[in-house]
């Protein structure tokens, strides 16, 4: 299958160019609150992502910058508190999960770069994914490259995936899954999804406690912190945080 020939487009939201929303979640006994917003301009795509609580982790951010034009189009950058500076994450680490927590830069992508996973080939839905095919998954598409697979099941109408499944060296690392789909005011944005990873027996539920609104004013997709405090100054304005 020619992985262009489809959208494969993750957390998209229909026809908005910039868009936010707040996720809740619970990371051991920790309350954890985020900011996602992205942006669009062209093929290229931003999609940052910050901490907002607890205090002690707030201004922890991670920023990914897509351009589907350009090969290796795809760079990660992650921020905390205590670094001097913001982190370049490299070509082996974007399969690795965020700080902190059990989902990875891949789940945060809207697309899965050619670059990164080059190789794609498809088929049904196998027997063993009946997880994923019970929210409506039809087909499948797995990416190898080296050492790494991805799986990733889709909705054939939406061509979007639903559930995703990384192997390294044959061996299950990490899960990704579509626990509830929102509305159609919402464009589909999941509401809530299960993250989970080798060796830990409890999965880690992300839910979107926001709809998703529209930027007023889109501020472009060079600078992640910009995208950002746009998306919290209308967040706050709605009195969602």
């Amino acid at each position: 299958m020619n992985d262009s020939g489809r959208a494969r487009a993750n957390l998209d939201a229909g026809p908005l160019t910039a868009y936010a929303f707040n996720v809740s979640s619970s990371i051991g006994h920790r309350a954890m609150r985020y900011t996602f917003a992205r942006a669009a301009a062209g093929h290229r795509f931003l999609t940052a992502v910050r901490i907002d609580a607890p205090q002690n982790l707030s201004r922890t951010e991670v920023a990914i910058w897509e351009d589907l034009t350009r090969p290796g189009g795809c760079c990660i950058r992650t921020f905390i508190p205590t670094m001097r500076a913001p982190r370049d994450i490299g070509r082996p680490q974007m399969f690795d999960c965020l700080p902190l927590t059990d989902i990875s830069y891949l789940d945060l992508m809207r697309t899965i770069s050619p670059s990164l996973l080059p190789k794609a080939c498809a088929g049904a839905a196998s027997e063993e994914s009946a997880w994923a095919t019970s929210l409506g998954a039809s087909s499948q598409v797995v990416y190898r490259m080296a050492d790494v697979a991805v799986t990733e099941f889709l909705v054939d109408d939406q061509s979007t995936p639903v559930a995703r499944l990384v192997h390294r060296n044959d061996v299950f690392e990490r899960s990704w899954q579509v626990v509830e789909f929102g509305s159609e005011a919402d464009h589909g944005m999941p509401v809530r999804l299960r993250v989970g990873r080798a060796g830990v027996r409890k999965p880690t539920i992300f839910e979107r406690v926001t709809p998703v609104i529209a930027l007023a004013r889109h501020p472009g997709v060079e600078d992640a912190v910009s995208l950002l405090d746009e998306a919290h100054r209308q967040l706050s304005g709605t009195g969602s945080v």
